[in-house]
């Protein structure tokens, strides 16, 4: 009889060689500007609202946590439209299309500076918002701006 042999199952991926996900907002107005945040620390760079996923989070959760710490609203709703993988960073950014409810921005001090609906991709903007700018507005003006009644 002949004996089977089992595969050797890969050992867990350790959590320091995993990739940090972020979850970032790719929220418009009526007029198709799109709201971007300046980071309080550092360089004090422009991004879109989002941040880093916690470990067994799901994305959506986490984008949700997120835009309530850091602008104060709620989602609506959100999907996934758009990922920024950076290898050499061990990073991956997931953009979502994401739809607010209405209410004020509360800006979380300690984190967020200043939020703009801008037209115009900043100067002194994140990697990523430079990515998905590049990517995001060819669609939008293809699209036309729409809005839901």
């Amino acid at each position: 009889m002949a004996k089977i042999r089992r595969k050797k199952r890969s050992p867990k991926i350790r959590p320091e060689t995993a990739k940090e996900i972020s979850v970032l907002a790719w929220i418009q107005d009526a007029y198709g500007n799109v709201l971007l945040v300046q980071q309080s620390v550092g360089r004090q760079l422009w991004s879109l609202p989002g941040g880093k996923v916690r470990a067994s989070e799901p994305l959506k959760q986490a984008l949700r946590r997120e835009l309530k710490e850091e602008i104060g609203l709620t989602v609506v709703s959100a999907k996934v439209v758009d990922l920024f993988d950076r290898p050499l960073k061990s990073s991956m950014a997931v953009l979502f299309q994401t739809k607010l409810r209405k209410g004020r921005l509360k800006l979380a001090e300690s984190e967020i500076k200043s939020a703009a609906f801008v037209g115009r991709l900043p100067r002194n903007a994140t990697p990523s918002v430079r990515y998905f700018w590049s990517r995001q507005l060819p669609l939008i003006s293809v699209r036309g701006n729409v809005l839901d009644m």
